[in-house]
Order: structure tokens, then C-alpha cells, then sequence
């Protein structure tokens, strides 16, 4: 699991989120042929329990931003174990807003929304959680500016908007 913190249009050096995480049982092959994560790696990672409560600290007050955001709280929500462990942050889906930008028809994959915004992953970040991570913050930073450019000037305005492309991914919020 990885994340970054963005405040007032930046990524804050430093407040980053980063770690493996041992799922307690067997890594596919084809799992770790596409992220390069294998078993050994894990082996003295912590558990998701303890990663996930780690996260959920890391995000609290935060909008949470994400490419493909519903795989990603599918993991997060299936950890909640207390009231005081849900994740009830608003959910911003940078498919949806490459949706609402470049419209529903374009191919909205992380690799090809960083292509269409000039945003290179380095070939050894791809497929990592962070890697990813920072390439997800930086589109969704290079968007905001084309999201207001178009009068979509509040997180309520963007979510009036993003519903509207709702084919495409489960509005989480």
C-alpha cells in the first residue's frame, strides 16, 4: 500500500505512505510476474490488520484520490474491524476525471492517462504501489487545472460531474 500526501496543489516531500504487506497466504505467479512482489519479500512485512489501521491513520481528514478507486477500497473496506477503523473519506477517482476530461469513449488506464498528460512512470515504479501512487498524485494534479478550466471549481462540482460517468467505475462516495 502506498499513498502521498497533495496540499494546496503539491505532493508534500516527506509525507509519504509506503509498505509491503504480507497477505497471509500464497502470492500468485501471475501476480508477481505483473508487480515483481513475491512471497520472500513479504515474509516480515505486517499483516493487513495492522497495515490497514497504519493507513487509516496516514489518511485521516483526507479526500482519498486513486486510479480505479473501487479495487482499491475494496481491500481498505474489507479490513474495517471497528467504528473507529472505517473508512468514511470522500473518494476522488481519476478514471472518472480522465472520463469527465478527455470523455467516456478514450481508454482511461493509468497508462494511458499519464501518456495523454506527459507524465512518465519510470519502467521500475510501474506496477508498484508507489510508483503508481505518484503517478495517480501527479495526474490528478495536472487535472485539477483542466477540471477548473471547465467550472468545476468545488469537490461538489466534481462529483456532480463524475457521477454522470458512472458506467464506468462505482461512485464511492
Amino acid at each position: 500500500i502506498a499513498a502521498v500526501r497533495i496540499v494546496n496543489g503539491r505532493r508534500v516531500e516527506g509525507e509519504v505512505f509506503d509498505t509491503l504487506v504480507n497477505p497471509g497466504r500464497p502470492i500468485p505467479l501471475s501476480s508477481t510476474e505483473v508487480h515483481g512482489i513475491t512471497q520472500a519479500m513479504v515474509a516480515d512485512a505486517p499483516g493487513p490488520a495492522e497495515v490497514v489501521a497504519r493507513f487509516h491513520k496516514f489518511s485521516q481528514g483526507a479526500v482519498l484520490i486513486a486510479h480505479n478507486a473501487p479495487f482499491d477500497m475494496q481491500f481498505l473496506r474489507r479490513h474495517e474491524r471497528a467504528p473507529d477503523l472505517i473508512f468514511g473519506n470522500p473518494v476522488l477517482d481519476t478514471v472518472l476525471l480522465s472520463a469527465v476530461i478527455y470523455g467516456q469513449h478514450e481508454v482511461h488506464s493509468l497508462d494511458a492517462l499519464t501518456h495523454r498528460l506527459g507524465i512518465t512512470i519510470p519502467e521500475e515504479a510501474r506496477h508498484t504501489a508507489i510508483g503508481d501512487t505518484v503517478a495517480t498524485a501527479d495526474a490528478f494534479l495536472k487535472l485539477m487545472p483542466m477540471l477548473k478550466g471547465r467550472g468545476f471549481n468545488t469537490f461538489g462540482d466534481v462529483l456532480v460531474e463524475v457521477r454522470k460517468h458512472g458506467r464506468l467505475l462505482k461512485d464511492l462516495n
